[in-house]
């Protein structure tokens, strides 16, 4: 007969955190704690997880306790900063739209032996990049309104305080319509017809603002290397009024690391490559 205090002390069976949304909502709850309570030390503070723990009940019926939830976090934090290591390196190593590494075996034999969480960094990545940095590098905000922890737009696309006032707030699904449009009769070719014109019009304002961010980004952030990404963007021939080319702004704006891919590819792998980008951060569909 197996010893009751025996079974008692037994270790609770391994969590499987494999799940990106189980990951995703945990990160996204981390940074909210970290903004709302702060930091205990270097991890979130004891009424911090249980209120991380009830999130990951509720949402997925994944249930951790402190203990679990904080061995995680310091995993996910060293592969950051294993992650973040090789992202600093020079020679171009980095490709931050397909978010992989361009290491020989050699060298990635160098970093593995270096490093431990080098090998689950080259294995499956770094999931929620842009969380992590939020996370683990203190930095709970994205400087923008309106494009918050979940947002799928890059997290450093920031613009002072003053430039916000300038750009017009985007227009949502749930805004009144004008009067004039409440008075308009209410058949079925009227009702389409102006269902249509209403999602023209979104549309175009969400472009036109996007645009205008992207232009204090690029005022912001202008240098000689931006200037050779311009330059080059300018013989491709999209043109201002195409989505691609802000996209392509936004792009060298966000990350130096944009803008080395940028000026390595072949003109005929330009298109698909901002297009495979600006459907990652939601801008093109």
């Amino acid at each position: 007969m197996e010893d009751v205090g025996e079974s008692s002390k037994q270790k609770k069976p391994r969590l499987n955190w494999k799940k990106e949304s189980v990951v995703k909502t945990f990160l996204e709850a981390c940074i909210h704690e970290v903004a709302v309570n702060g930091r205990d030390e270097v991890s979130l503070k004891m009424l911090s997880w249980e209120n991380v723990g009830e999130i990951l009940k509720k949402e997925h019926n994944f249930i951790a306790d402190q203990r679990q939830m904080k061995n995680h976090f310091d995993y996910l934090k060293s592969k950051f900063s294993a992650w973040t290591k090789l992202k600093n390196k020079t020679g171009n190593v980095y490709d931050p739209v397909t978010n992989t590494f361009n290491l020989t075996e050699e060298e990635w034999q160098i970093e593995m032996k270096s490093n431990k969480y080098v090998e689950p960094v080259r294995s499956t990545g770094l999931l929620f990049p842009e969380l992590c940095t939020q996370l683990f590098d203190g930095s709970t905000s994205n400087g923008f309104e309106g494009w918050g922890p979940a947002s799928n737009l890059p997290n450093d696309l920031s613009v002072e305080d003053d430039d916000i006032q300038h750009v017009q707030p985007i227009p949502t699904s749930t805004q009144e319509p004008p009067n004039s449009a409440k008075e308009c009769s209410t058949g079925p070719q009227n009702k389409k017809r102006k269902g249509k014109q209403a999602s023209n019009s979104n549309k175009s304002a969400v472009e036109e603002d996007f645009a205008k961010v992207v232009q204090l980004m690029m005022e912001k952030h202008r240098g000689d290397d931006i200037d050779a990404c311009m330059e080059k963007l300018e013989k491709v021939g999209w043109g201002t009024q195409n989505l691609l080319y802000d996209v392509a702004v936004m792009l060298f704006s966000e990350s130096a690391d944009y803008r080395k891919v940028w000026m390595r590819l072949k003109p005929e792998s330009l298109e698909n490559w901002v297009r495979n980008a600006g459907r990652k951060y939601g801008i093109l569909d």
